[in-house]
């Protein structure tokens, strides 16, 4: 489990790119390894999810849709899972074109790895998660008021979604004890 936010990529390289996204928050973190310090860039889904992005993913999911196909079943079919890989790699595409980096460059295409922190590993993880971005930035004493202010900022962010998980929790057991969830049932209930 130390391994978990070594950001390693399988060959034992280092990314050019490491993603924190909080799937339940509003902001997330960039970090630039390529260059020296490590640029930590904090971030906005608005940035991201702009009109820009929208107006990408309609026209890619349209041209999607309307493919010519011999399995034309098939083709509807897998429609979900084309929409996931149209809306990942326009998000990409806007991330890093928000980090400086032109995503139609093929030379210069940075590796990233994304980490999404959330669940139960967020909380049995959360101070390995914060060591990681320390070794990270490195540590000598004219950088540390710079990772002091970028283990603050993902301390809140830990705490923040930790949050945001608990309240969804709860409201999810509340559903379900007023019957008004269909995620949760009796052995006594008859849904038909």
């Amino acid at each position: 489990m130390e391994d978990l936010f070594s950001g390693q990529l399988p060959d034992g390289e280092r990314p050019d790119i490491q993603l924190y996204i909080f799937p339940h928050l509003q902001e997330f973190l960039a970090v630039d390894l390529r260059e020296e310090p490590p640029r930590v860039l904090a971030m906005r889904s608005n940035e991201v999810f702009d009109e820009e992005f929208f107006h990408s993913v309609e026209a890619e999911f349209s041209q999607s849709i309307r493919e010519e196909s011999d399995y034309p079943f098939a083709h509807l079919i897998n429609l979900p899972l084309r929409l996931e890989e149209i809306i990942r790699g326009v998000a990409m595409s806007s991330i890093l074109e928000r980090m400086g980096i032109d995503p139609e460059d093929d030379e210069d295409i940075p590796s990233v790895v994304v980490f999404i922190i959330s669940g139960g590993a967020l909380a049995l993880h959360s101070e390995q998660l914060i060591g990681s971005l320390r070794e990270l930035l490195g540590t000598t004493q004219a950088e540390e008021s710079i990772i002091s202010h970028w283990e603050n900022l993902l301390t809140r962010l830990v705490s923040e979604e930790n949050a945001a998980l608990q309240k969804l929790n709860r409201e999810e057991l509340s559903e379900a004890l007023r019957g008004d969830s269909p995620d949760y049932f009796t052995l006594w209930e008859n849904r038909n």
